[in-house]
Order: C-alpha cells, then sequence, then structure tokens
C-alpha cells in the first residue's frame, strides 16, 4: 500500500506521430519500459500520482488507447495537467469519459483534495520559473498568478481537510516550484507556508536534469519524477 510518482509519460498509443523516441535513445521504447518497470514495481493496492504530461492527444476523446494503457497497469492513479496536456478539459467531461470507458481506477486531481493511504493529496499544473525577469511584462505572468491563485487553493484545502495536520500532505505539481539555483522561490514559499510535507513535480528533460531541485527546502521535500529522469520507473514518495 505504497504511494509511487510518475510524471511525462507522454503516451502516444493514439497517436503515434508524437513519440518521444525522436528524442533520442534515452527514450528508445519508453512505453514498453514504463510498463515492465510498473509492473514490477506497483500492485492494485498500490497508488502512482501522475503530475502531467500524461498523453499527447488533442482531445480527451482521442486519447481513449493512452487511457487504457494506463488503466490497464496496477494500482490507483491520481493525475494532475501539464503543459502538454491538451486533451484536459472540464473536470465533468473527463470524469464522463473515465466512467463510460470503464477506467475507474483513474481520479483526477485539481485544487481538491483525495485521501490516499493515511496521506492527502492536492494538485495543480504550476508555470515556469525560470527567473523572475522571465516572467514579468508578459503573458507569462497572468498565468503565473493564476497558477499561483491555484496553489494557495490546493494549500488551504490541505488545511481544511485536516486542520491539525495529523496526515501528510503532498502536493503534485508540473512544473518544478524551486529549481537547483534556488533563485526564485516564490511557489516554494508558498507551498512550505502551507504546510506541505511532500512536494513531487515533473516537466524536466534531458540536460534540463541539472535544474532539478530534490531534498528539504523549508521543511517540504521535492522529488523530482520526470519519467526520463528516474529511468522510467515509478519512484516510490511513501
Amino acid at each position: 500500500m505504497a504511494i509511487f510518482a510518475l510524471a511525462d509519460l507522454h503516451l502516444s498509443l493514439s497517436c503515434p506521430e508524437k513519440s518521444m523516441e525522436v528524442f533520442g535513445s534515452s527514450w528508445g521504447d519508453y512505453i514498453d519500459r514504463v510498463r515492465e518497470n510498473w509492473v514490477s514495481l506497483v500492485t492494485d493496492s498500490d497508488t502512482v500520482l501522475i503530475p502531467g504530461d500524461i498523453s499527447w492527444a488533442t482531445y480527451i476523446d482521442k486519447a481513449e488507447e493512452d487511457f487504457r494503457f494506463l488503466s490497464g497497469l496496477p494500482g490507483r492513479k491520481l493525475l494532475c495537467r501539464g503543459n502538454h496536456d491538451f486533451w484536459w478539459t472540464t473536470i465533468k467531461k473527463m470524469e464522463e469519459f473515465f466512467a463510460s470507458q470503464g477506467f475507474n481506477n483513474i481520479e483526477l486531481v485539481r485544487t481538491n483534495v483525495i485521501e490516499v493511504e493515511g496521506c492527502l493529496i492536492s494538485g495543480t499544473r504550476g508555470w515556469m520559473i525560470e527567473s523572475k525577469e522571465s516572467i514579468d511584462g508578459s503573458d507569462n505572468r497572468k498565468i503565473y498568478e493564476r497558477e499561483r491563485l491555484r496553489i494557495s487553493m490546493c494549500v488551504d484545502e490541505l488545511k481544511k481537510a485536516d486542520p491539525e495536520h495529523a496526515k501528510k500532505h503532498i502536493l503534485m505539481i508540473h512544473y518544478p516550484p524551486i529549481t537547483s539555483n534556488k533563485s526564485f522561490t516564490e511557489y516554494a514559499d508558498l507551498i512550505a507556508g502551507g504546510g506541505v510535507d511532500i512536494c513531487v513535480y515533473g516537466h524536466l528533460h534531458g540536460t534540463a536534469h541539472r535544474k532539478a531541485f530534490e531534498g528539504d527546502y523549508n521543511g517540504t521535500r521535492y522529488v523530482c519524477a520526470s519519467a526520463d529522469y528516474v529511468g522510467f520507473r515509478p519512484e516510490k514518495i511513501v
């Protein structure tokens, strides 16, 4: 009854022309590798957090093969949105789609709270935080502020669900809220100030792995679960 995390699956069974294998040998046979590693580690009593970039499909009804693959893997799956999840629509429409296909082990996380094994989990997409300058004076600032509000909502919902903080609080977020140089930490400060115990993120690939921050920041443990960062193996976090 463990909790794992694996981000950036970039499934392309529904649209094989978008396979990540075009990015080099490190992505070779990545879907088969995900399957083999997942089956070897995860049981049906476990939960896997998937913080974004799940399927390359553009619309939810075009993602059926990808979600059939995901549903067929062991365990309960909790998903939040990534920057390439263009299929993401309203929660109601997505839940109706999953129900119609019998994908009853897939659930959605977007500022709501789901309890798993005595842990409370919330999530959102986040946004790029290369530097403060990179988001000022552009449309990025609007998105950045919107996601800051959503992080606040996640934190508030976790507190409401567990005012005494008797349970472990976990935040799923696609973009890293803090990078290795720790130069711009508004999101991370908000997360730490909200009492989040573990923050799981993805998004970073290839040479961008050097930006990954893992470990403790102001009482929150950060885990990078990008698929190619963790060797396409679900990372046990609890």
